[in-house]
């Protein structure tokens, strides 16, 4: 009798227990499933392959204007593909929907829901970076034409520059006496010199910008050359 009763309770244990790991299987496999569309989905490889009917020219326009205007900076791959990969998808919408107010708003809400699943459990490989969701506004910026993908670019294309390796540290140095300054007297020059630098690596940017988009490439390696020592 005894016997017959820990059988049962065994065989009881079994059946509940056999229905749980069936359930998590099929989640697993279902998240797994639901991770790798998402993650194809924001690739957004399927863009090339839509066709184009309203608004072809302005299309064809913004988007080669928008891919030579990246493609000689000195800025991150990964933020070059956003920009492009935005502003495709932005011109796409524009040319569905008619509207580049609403295809503006639609991409830019696509690129806030990819930063918050990045990090997240759907994607637990990726990271959140507000720098990406800079690059997909300038990208967007694309339907309102040249002026203001421009003046977008400008404004956040210090986020994007590739950051200046850091040079090796001398195995000497020459010791030099400097004169003695009062700690509000050192202070001031501090945030004199930090000012300077900023509005001079400001201003290298842009000049690089510019021989970039006018195609000269040796003004451009020289101002990158410069920016590195920064």
């Amino acid at each position: 009798m005894i016997r017959n009763i820990q059988v049962l309770l065994v065989f009881t244990i079994l059946s509940l227990a056999v229905p749980q790991q069936a359930e998590a299987s099929i989640f697993s496999k279902a998240l797994s499933k639901a991770r790798n569309v998402m993650q194809s989905a924001f690739q957004m490889t399927f863009l090339n392959k839509l066709p184009v009917i309203f608004y072809k020219d302005s299309f064809d326009t913004m988007f080669e204007y928008a891919n030579k205007s990246i493609e000689n900076l000195n800025i991150q791959n990964d933020k070059k593909l956003h920009i492009t990969k935005s502003a495709e998808l932005a011109l796409h919408l524009k040319s569905l929907f008619g509207s580049k107010y609403l295809a503006y708003g639609l991409t830019v809400l696509v690129g806030l829901i990819k930063e918050g699943i990045d990090s997240s459990f759907l994607n637990p490989n990726g990271s959140r970076s507000k720098e990406d969701l800079y690059a997909d506004i300038v990208g967007a910026k694309a339907v309102f034409g040249k002026e203001k993908f421009d003046e977008s670019l400008n404004k956040h294309i210090d986020s994007f520059v590739l950051e200046p390796q850091q040079k090796p540290q001398e195995e000497s140095a020459q010791i030099t006496m400097e004169p003695v300054q009062t700690t509000s007297e050192s202070s001031y020059a501090n945030e004199s010199d930090t000012a300077q630098k900023a509005a001079a690596k400001q201003k290298l940017i842009q000049q690089y910008y510019e021989a970039a988009r006018s195609g000269d490439s040796e003004a451009a390696k020289r101002i990158a050359e410069q920016l590195k020592q920064f």
